[in-house]
């Protein structure tokens, strides 16, 4: 996987990245994994039209799964299966990219759920 540097379009290999420390583009713009904080980063940084598409259906499940966990109609189980089926595209479309999924998905979904889910269990 490649991330594209948003100043000069250079592509550069995720692989170069490691959490929390930061890759300088030849450019000089200063890359880091920290810069893919949404869904809408992550769309920005992938490489081409087919990725693109790809990536949107995986914000859609994503988007998906936390107007689960805001809605308390859905109970914790439907909301793991959903979690487990979005992991497992991701897993099939972006091997390479799990651990960027981790880092903005799983973080979202246990912000929310940590937000909304746990208030009543006090």
């Amino acid at each position: 996987m490649a991330i594209r540097c948003p100043k000069c379009g250079v592509q550069h290999d995720v692989v170069k990245f490691e959490e929390g420390k930061q890759f300088e583009c030849r450019c000089g713009f200063k890359l880091n994994l920290s810069l893919i904080e949404t869904a809408e980063d992550f769309l920005r940084f992938c490489e081409g039209a087919e990725e693109h598409k790809k990536a949107g259906e995986i914000q859609r499940d994503a988007q998906a799964i936390c107007q689960m966990i805001l809605d308390l109609a859905y109970s914790d189980v439907d909301i793991e299966i959903a979690k487990e089926h979005l992991e497992e595209k991701v897993k099939n479309l972006f091997p390479d990219k799990m651990e960027t999924y981790r880092m903005i998905y799983e973080s979202r979904f246990k912000r929310l759920w940590d937000q909304f889910r746990t208030l009543g269990e006090f």
